[in-house]
């Protein structure tokens, strides 16, 4: 499966620290590597065919993602700091999933 990085996501990605960076590196390659096989409690579905990929730690950080044809599109990312994920954080990756199932 290809990767392909939307540029708000790039650029949250590129702006962790080394050790945060690995971690959400190795589980962008279990993506790569399983695409839709991946399952809890690395990937969870959010409906719609919006996926998060769950990076677990000290700090908390959810990748958004979607496949179109043979790629998965890493769409928006975050540092979850509380239980629940804010809605306008799920409502902005839902917007750019839409911008990416036109392309």
């Amino acid at each position: 499966m290809e990767i392909a990085y939307l540029p708000k996501a790039k650029g949250f990605i590129e702006k962790l620290d080394d050790i945060l960076l690995e971690r959400v590196l190795s589980s962008v390659d279990f993506l790569e590597k399983y695409g839709a096989l991946l399952e809890m409690p690395l990937s969870k579905p959010l409906g719609k065919g919006l996926f998060e990929l769950r990076i677990v730690g000290n700090i908390h950080i959810r990748i958004f993602y979607c496949f179109h044809k043979n790629t998965a599109y890493i769409l928006h990312a975050i540092v979850k700091k509380q239980q629940v994920i804010p809605k306008k954080e799920i409502d902005f990756a839902r917007k750019v999933m839409r911008e990416v199932v036109i392309i």
